[in-house]
């Protein structure tokens, strides 16, 4: 697949069939992730992949920390969303809401599209990522190369993902069940597997700004 055909097919995949992904297919993905750049090569991503059990006992807890627990993150969430950001954050929502027939108003079914994210969209395998904060953004930086590594990987390798922050909302809950590494912080999930073409949310579509809105081309000839 060419590169630029995965980035436009690439999009956050929110319901999974319940058939496994191979091991040789998931070390596949991982390993060619793992020639990712990063600052002075440190390669500062450490990933839990989950299967089978675990990956239900992962799920079990989670919903658990959903009904019960406060989110308390290890890595800070943004406070807020200034324009034009705000406006990106609401349409995102709004494309997302009609496709799963949620009406604006209906709070209980936000709700309960929320603790989606919880149930991993039903994906056989969640990947949880962690790093040492002490790089800072340049940390954060190089896991963000290694993450758009290993999300078109996934479309080449002819399976979907959705990157979820919402994962890191109950640190407690995840290191309960899965061996982080010491001196990290969780800074997302993923939830990976196939997708389900017959589940609502994924006939959401979200739209990108143009190019000017975003980056300047300066000294070129018109």
């Amino acid at each position: 697949m060419d590169l630029f055909d995965a980035v436009a097919e690439r999009r956050s995949v929110r319901g999974f069939r319940s058939s496994p992904v191979s091991r040789q297919t998931m070390e596949s993905l991982f390993t060619r992730a793992q020639r990712a750049p990063s600052w002075c090569n440190v390669q500062p991503w450490r990933v839990v992949v989950t299967s089978g059990e675990v990956t239900e006992r992962l799920r079990t807890r989670l919903l658990r920390a959903f009904s019960e627990e406060s989110p308390s993150p290890e890595i800070a969430m943004p406070p807020g969303y200034p324009e034009p950001y705000g406006t990106h954050r609401r349409e995102c929502g709004r494309v997302l809401y009609e496709a799963m027939g949620i009406e604006r108003k209906d709070a209980t079914g936000k709700v309960r599209a929320w603790r989606r994210n919880f149930e991993l969209f039903d994906a056989p395998h969640a990947v949880i990522v962690s790093f040492d904060d002490r790089f800072g953004i340049y940390g954060a930086l190089d896991v963000g190369c290694w993450l758009q590594t290993v999300l078109l990987g996934a479309v080449a390798l002819g399976l979907a993902c959705c990157p979820q922050a919402a994962l890191a909302s109950y640190p407690s809950a995840v290191r309960e069940v899965l061996p982080i590494a010491e001196g990290t912080k969780i800074a997302f999930g993923i939830s990976i597997g196939v997708e389900d073409p017959d589940v609502p949310a994924n006939r959401a579509r979200t739209s990108r700004a143009p190019l000017e809105d975003n980056v300047k081309l300066l000294g070129f000839e018109t």
